[in-house]
């Protein structure tokens, strides 16, 4: 062998042998993830070995293309109404439309949310979270994938890593509930305040002399005008040289308080919204035949009793 093919033949070995280091194992891809797979079972009631074992079979533990070059760990498509960033891969077809995103952890929530969000899976959400086994011939049954194999690989995947161990909110509830309600909800407080202070500022801007006395004090009195339920709203008072005029009442928010019934927000789905009133997809779907869960639009009056 001449040494010109010598070095050519050492050289890829290196690089086949870089390539191959470079992937992570089951365990590894396990190990960095399941703190994620966790903090999504408590966001959104999925259980964490589901989440695993999906992520594990669909971006071949983190080596796929999509996982490396998209950190599309499910191989999501881009589907209607993608305003993310995108990525050409082959897959049922050539140079397919797939979702790019930031980072990992935004593709296991995009993941979370697509089920929620999804009618054919909202059945699902009434099972046990530690039911692992009928959450994967529920996925199966409801169209994820079209391998019919596809339960049973969830299932040895969970079994022989024990991923099930993951299913138990109570044994995580130190780390991942009481640490992560809280800074969610120091989070969503400081959103809605600054939301709050928006909606004042815009609305004290008819009035010239109510809005620099505001803007004087840092808007600091408006901080009481946060609502129940962190609804942004606006003052209910304008100042008129020495008049005080009361503005009339929002019949929106009006309704909104009716426990009877809900208006559809920005962000909602009908998982959210079920959750929120202590009740599942299926009642809500049955109080208001008709509602599209894919097409849940702002403003729709769903009835809740």
């Amino acid at each position: 062998m001449s040494y010109r093919k010598f070095s050519l033949l050492l050289l890829f070995i290196i690089a086949a042998f870089t390539l191959g280091a470079q992937n992570l194992t089951r365990e590894q891809y396990i190990k960095k993830y399941k703190d994620i797979a966790i903090r999504q079972m408590y966001r959104h009631n999925i259980p964490a070995s589901i989440i695993l074992a999906q992520a594990c079979l669909e971006s071949s533990d983190g080596n796929s293309t999509l996982a490396k070059k998209a950190n599309n760990h499910f191989g999501i498509k881009c589907h209607d109404g993608w305003k993310g960033k995108k990525i050409r891969h082959d897959d049922d077809a050539k140079r397919e439309c797939f979702r790019k995103y930031k980072n990992a952890e935004d593709s296991f929530n995009d993941h979370s949310n697509f089920l929620c969000s999804r009618t054919r899976y909202a059945s699902l959400f009434d099972l046990p979270l530690t039911d692992y086994k009928a959450w994967a011939h529920g996925l199966k049954a409801a169209g994820y994938a079209t391998n019919p194999k596809y339960a049973q690989l969830l299932i040895n995947i969970i079994e022989e890593y024990e991923l099930y161990k993951y299913d138990s909110k109570q044994k995580y509830s130190e780390k991942y509930s009481s640490n992560f309600a809280q800074r969610r909800a120091e989070r969503l407080k400081s959103r809605m305040e600054r939301l709050n202070r928006k909606a004042a500022k815009a609305a004290l801007r008819a009035n010239k002399a109510s809005y620099k006395y505001y803007k004087f004090t840092g808007f600091t009195e408006l901080q009481d005008a946060l609502a129940p339920e962190h609804e942004v709203v606006a003052p209910q008072q304008s100042v008129e040289g020495n008049k005080v005029q009361k503005q009339p009442e929002n019949p929106q928010h009006k309704q909104q308080q009716d426990n009877a019934y809900y208006l559809v927000r920005k962000g909602d789905t009908l998982y959210s919204i079920a959750r929120k009133h202590g009740l599942s997809v299926a009642e809500i779907q049955r109080l208001n035949p008709g509602i599209n869960a894919n097409d849940l639009k702002i403003g729709t009056r769903l009835k809740l009793k």
